[in-house]
Parts: structure tokens; sequence; C-alpha cells
């Protein structure tokens, strides 16, 4: 098997052309996640429609089941340290797409439930390993700004779900979102031929090394209070984050009687002014400290939820802006004392822990509760409750941690 010669494995800053390319066919699968869950906000008020369901039930039936597939994606990425991130990363890559285009043809709200849940399992599989693959193959002294440049793929993927919804909904419907959305299968011979085995699995393999760790270790360690306090973290962002995610376009359309087109153009919008919440919450970060930044930014975000879901034209387009601010910056939060309160040797583990088996629970209570309550907005604003309660944790159990070595942590 070819492997890579990467800038991390040899100790140097060269971006080789392998690595670039790499690059470019790493980012597909983090675009694809942001397409992906942009997608299913924006199918809820169809799908209820064309299967004749009531909508409070797709919201506790598809949308909860389908985001625990994102918590079983935490049992397939481990087998990336048992045989390899290029396998694992492959077959996450296919099977995905070929999920998401066989949704198209989905007879029923069951079979639609049961290809979105095993897609959802690979594509935060696809999703993580292309995050290790970074962390491994980048040269050390930039592999912050490469780790970043996934997550911009994501919200890039995000937006292009939100503009191609107002150009194939009304000509295809919803089923036309997953054909656009399987377009990725196109790449697969590149991925194929392309993509080596990362230079460090090689290496750890070489020397006979386990590359394999109890899946509970972390809990036999003192690291196991951090891995509780940052969980609790997520799961506290991710509600508020996928009320607004999964719940606002069907608001929009249910409750204020916007058409699908309108919804599509008018959300891009307010997602590409959002955006500017990952280099904001990046910047005061590092100016005035992790818990000052995660304070405002939690509060904004429990304020400008109650705002959006509640607010009426001419305002709703600056209130979901503003919510899409504020919740974009808590993910590079959390992700940020994922990073600096734990250990090198715990760091993947404790992200798998704390992102998805503590954090992503949440995008399945999140559209439980709205499905449970009657009306869209009330329901969506009880989740402010998630990022009110944020802010204790932040203030009350977590350290401040800005210019932390890293290597330092113990």
């Amino acid at each position: 098997m070819r492997t890579s010669e990467s800038a991390a494995k040899n100790g140097n800053d060269r971006l080789t052309p392998y690595l670039t390319g790499l690059m470019v066919l790493l980012c597909f699968a983090t675009f694809s996640e942001g397409f992906d869950f942009f997608c299913m906000s924006l199918v809820i008020n169809s799908l209820a429609t064309g299967f004749h369901v009531e909508i409070d039930n797709v919201f506790k039936l598809v949308v909860a089941g389908v985001n625990c597939g994102a918590v079983a994606g935490f049992f397939v990425t481990r087998l990336a340290d048992r045989f390899g991130r290029r396998p694992i990363f492959l077959i996450s890559f296919i099977a995905f797409n070929v999920c998401g285009l066989l949704t198209a043809f989905s007879p029923n709200l069951y079979y639609y439930l049961a290809l979105q849940f095993l897609a959802k399992m690979f594509l935060v599989t696809e999703f993580g390993i292309a995050v290790v693959m970074v962390s491994e193959e980048f040269p050390a002294a930039r592999r912050g700004t490469f780790v970043a440049i996934l997550q911009v793929a994501g919200a890039l993927g995000g937006g292009a779900a939100l503009f191609a919804s107002s150009v194939v909904m009304p000509a295809w419907g919803w089923r036309g979102m997953y054909w656009v959305g399987a377009i990725p299968l196109a790449v697969v011979p590149v991925i194929v031929f392309y993509v080596r085995e990362t230079g460090h699995f090689e290496q750890v393999r070489a020397s006979g090394a386990g590359m394999r760790r109890s899946l509970m270790h972390i809990w036999s360690t003192p690291s196991r209070r951090n891995v509780v306090v940052v969980g609790a973290l997520w799961f506290l962002a991710y509600l508020c984050y996928a009320g607004v995610i999964y719940a606002w376009p069907t608001f929009a359309e249910v409750e204020r009687g916007w058409d699908v087109q309108r919804v599509g153009t008018r959300v891009a919008v307010a997602f590409a002014l959002g955006m500017l919440g990952y280099i904001v919450a990046g910047m005061m970060m590092d100016l005035i400290g992790r818990r000052a930044t995660g304070v405002l930014f939690f509060l904004g975000s429990a304020a400008s939820l109650i705002w959006c879901f509640s607010a009426h034209e001419p305002y709703m387009v600056p209130a979901i802006a503003t919510a899409m601010f504020f919740i974009f910056a808590l993910l590079p939060i959390c992700s940020t004392y994922n990073s600096e309160l734990f250990p090198t040797e715990q760091r993947a583990d404790a992200a798998a822990w704390c992102n998805y088996l503590f954090g992503r629970p949440a995008q399945v209570a999140a559209p439980v509760v709205i499905g449970m309550i009657e009306g869209i907005g009330p329901a969506a604003r009880t989740l402010a409750i998630g990022p009110f309660l944020a802010i204790f944790v932040v203030l009350f159990l977590l350290p401040e941690t800005k210019g932390i070595k890293l290597d330092k942590v113990n």
C-alpha cells in the first residue's frame, strides 16, 4: 500500500503537491457534512406534505431518529485506529453518498429514516477521519489553519444547500436535493486512487505499538471530570444549534407563510453573514480569553434564538442572521476547550466522547422537544435553556485556558 510522506511525520512545513490534492479531496467530505445538515432542515415540511404525516411526527420520528446515526458514528470512527484511516474513510465516503442517493427514492417515511440514519452514521465518520488525517499529515505549524479550512468547506456546503433549494425544490421537490447531494460520487475513483494511508498510522503500526485503546480508558484517568464538563458544554451548544438549523426554515414556512424559494434565498444570506461568527469568536478567544468569549456568545445565542423564533417581517432575516452569527461561534469555542483540557494521548478519544456521545444526542433531543410542544416557535424558544445553562458551566466549571501550552496539559 502506498503511504504518504506527511509533513507532520517529517517535521517540516513544506506543503507537497500530494497534500494540496488531499486537502481538496477531504474538503469534499466536509462540504457534504454541511450540505446534509441544512438539506434535512429544508425538506422537513415537504416530507410531512409528501408522506401525509403531521409535521410534529417528522420532528419526533425522523429528525431525532436520523441524528441517532451521528451518535452511532462514534463506534465506526474508532475502527480507523484498527484498520487504518484510508479504508474507513473510503468506505464511509462511498456509503454516505450511496445512502443519500437511495434516499431520493424512499417510498415512505420509514425508508427515509433508515437510509438517513445510515447516511448520518457514515457522514460523521468521514468528517471525523478527515480531521484526523489533516492533523496527522499536514505541517504542525499550520495544522490549525488546515483544520479550519475543513470547517469552512462544511459551512460552504450548508450555503450550497440553501442556494440549491430555491432552484431544485420547486422543480423536483425534496427528492431533488438528495440527487444533487450525491454529486460527490463522481470523485470516488479519484479518491480511491489518490488518497494514501497516513504516514503517522503506518509508522505506529510498523513499530508494533498498539493503536487500539480501551473504549473506557479515559474514565480511569483524571481527565474523566473534564469529559463530563466539556461533554455537557457540547450538549448545551448543540441543543441551541440544532434548534435553529433544523426548525427555523420550517418555522418560516409554516408559521410565517414563506415559500421554499424565499426560505432558501433569505436563509442563505443570513448564513453568509453568520459565518463571521467563526472568525470573531476565534479572535475574541485570543484577545479576552475563552471564558469571557464563551459567556458572551452563549448569552447571545440564547437571546437571538428567542428573537428569531418570535420575529415577524421585516425583522426575520436580521434575527436569523444574528442567531447564526452566535450559534456558529459556539462550535470553535467548544472545540478549543476540547483541545486544551486534555493531554495529547487522550485528545482524540476525548473529542469522540465529548462531541459524539455526549454532545450529539442534543441533536436528537432538540427535534423531539419541538415535536412535543404545540407551535414550532414556542417549542424552539424553550431550547434557549441550553445556552443559558452553558453560561454557568463556563463560569463555574471550566478554567481559563488562554495561552496554555498543550504539551503541558496533564
